[in-house]
C-alpha cells in the first residue's frame, strides 16, 4: 500500500464521518455508497498483472451500482451536488471503455477509473459543510 491509497481511505473516511455528523440523508448515503464502492471495487477486480488489460466488468458492474444510487439521490434532491456526483461517476462508466483504444496501456485505462474518486470527495465535502451552514442558520444557499 503506498502513500496515495493511505491518503485517500483517510479523506474516504473523514468524509464518510463528516457525513455521518453534519450531513443529510442524501449526503450519508452519498458517502455511504462511495465507500462501498471503493472496497467493493478492490475485492472484485482482476489480481495480478492482468488487471485493466481488458474491460474489468466486475468493476463496471460496482461502479455502475454507484451511478445508480447518485442518479437516485439528483433525482430526489433539491440541491446541485449530486448531480456533480452523478457527472464524474459518469466519466468512471466512459473510463471503461479505454481498453477499446488502440494502444491503451493498463495503467491508462486504471487512471482513468480512479482519478474521479478524489473530486468527488472533495465536493461531498462541501456540501455536506453546506448542508451543516444551512442547518445552523448560516447563509442561505443551495448546492
Amino acid at each position: 500500500m503506498d502513500l496515495r491509497q493511505i491518503s485517500f481511505g483517510i479523506l474516504m473516511w473523514a468524509v464518510f464521518i463528516y457525513a455521518l455528523l453534519r450531513g443529510s440523508k442524501a449526503e450519508r448515503l452519498a458517502a455511504s455508497g462511495i465507500i462501498a464502492t471503493a472496497y467493493l471495487s478492490v475485492l472484485v477486480r482482476t489480481p495480478g498483472e492482468s488487471a485493466f488489460k481488458n474491460v474489468e466488468l466486475s468493476v463496471f458492474f460496482v461502479d455502475t451500482s454507484l451511478l445508480v444510487l447518485l442518479l437516485a439521490i439528483s433525482l430526489r434532491s433539491g440541491k446541485f451536488w449530486p448531480l456533480w456526483l452523478t457527472a464524474m461517476q459518469s466519466l468512471v462508466i466512459l473510463a471503461h471503455l479505454a481498453p477499446f483504444v488502440p494502444h491503451m496501456i493498463p495503467w491508462g485505462y486504471w487512471r482513468a477509473v480512479a482519478i474521479w474518486s478524489w473530486p468527488m470527495l472533495i465536493v461531498l465535502a462541501f456540501a455536506i459543510r453546506r448542508h451543516h451552514n444551512e442547518q445552523a442558520g448560516g447563509r442561505q444557499y443551495r448546492v
